[in-house]
């Protein structure tokens, strides 16, 4: 019975410390930035960043430090950008970066997941629900 009872401690403890030694917290601005900076497009878009431009598209540039996105959206046939800065959260196993004024939960996609059209380098931001509203936005990424 005791050396039943030490196997099952030493088997459990053996356990905790595996899960207790998980991989490091994500960095998903380093995911988005790289080791500088990156620049990504909404998928589907294929305007050049200069000119003109078709609605919905969008490109993305996220830059480490500072810590920031510089937003290039097509508004009326043109392109209008602002910076925004961002920052990482990590909450209830969730993580991901806020910007503009929501916060995104990052997952990376396959390039068999029909939405990016076999794009090697895609990735979902997902807007989380805020308290206030339901309404969420979600943008997929390609580079």
């Amino acid at each position: 019975m005791t050396r039943t009872l030490a196997l099952a401690i030493t088997i459990f403890s053996f356990s905790f410390n595996l899960s207790a030694q998980s991989t490091p917290g994500k960095d998903p601005l380093g995911e988005l930035a790289g080791t500088t900076s990156l620049k990504w497009s909404v998928i589907g878009t294929e305007s050049p960043a200069t000119g003109a431009c078709a609605v919905g598209e969008a490109y993305y540039t996220f830059q480490r430090s500072p810590a920031q996105v510089v937003v290039q959206q097509c508004a009326g046939g043109s392109w209008t950008s602002r910076t925004l800065p961002v920052t990482n959260w990590s909450t209830n196993g969730k993580s991901g970066v806020a910007f503009g004024g929501a916060s995104y939960e990052l997952k990376s996609l396959p390039p068999a997941a029909p939405v990016c059209k076999g794009n090697v380098n895609c990735l979902r931001l997902a807007s989380m629900p805020d308290g206030k509203t339901d309404a969420t936005t979600t943008i997929y990424l390609t580079r």
